[in-house]
């Protein structure tokens, strides 16, 4: 009886270490790929995302959340005061700007995306006269960008008919 119970505590525990967990996809579609240094899964139609986690396994519910890395993002905005008028225009569009330490790149889009006019507003002006006089009647769009990358704004600007 002592063989029997020796035999089972030292040699029973190893046939239930034999079960492991893979990746699978339970999906209308998908697939898991390993090649051992890469992983590849992809599943279509899921529309419920949720995550359980038992402190040894993970599970998934819809798309496929492996690893989450959050990344912190530094923002530094831009202390560019900035006024447009008239709006709607017909002949020019006038743009006070303060403390603009950088230059800026200004570009006018149509609503397609058509470079129409573009041009640089040098650091430390304070007003800029944008010609609107030559482009149709319309709806447009004004990239504004600094040197530096921490003013970007877009503004929509509507040119009008003289009467």
């Amino acid at each position: 009886m002592k063989f029997l119970t020796i035999f089972s505590l030292a040699f029973l525990p190893i046939f239930g270490m034999a079960q492991s967990i893979s990746p699978e996809v339970i999906a209308s579609a998908g697939e898991h790929f390993d090649n051992g240094t890469t992983q590849l899964s992809w599943t279509l139609g899921e529309v419920v995302i949720d995550t359980y986690d038992n402190g040894t396994n993970i599970l998934t519910q819809g798309f496929h959340q492996t690893e989450l890395t959050i990344t912190s993002v530094e923002e530094t905005l831009s202390d560019v005061r900035l006024n447009m008028y008239p709006n709607p225009t017909s002949e020019f569009l006038n743009i006070e700007l303060g403390n603009n330490e950088k230059d800026i790149n200004l570009q006018l889009f149509d609503m397609s995306g058509k470079l129409i006019h573009k041009d640089v507003i040098n650091a430390y002006d304070t007003k800029y006269e944008l010609p609107m006089q030559s482009v149709a009647t319309g709806k447009y769009l004004i990239q504004m960008q600094s040197e530096d990358g921490k003013m970007n704004s877009t503004h929509q600007v509507i040119k009008v008919g003289v009467k």
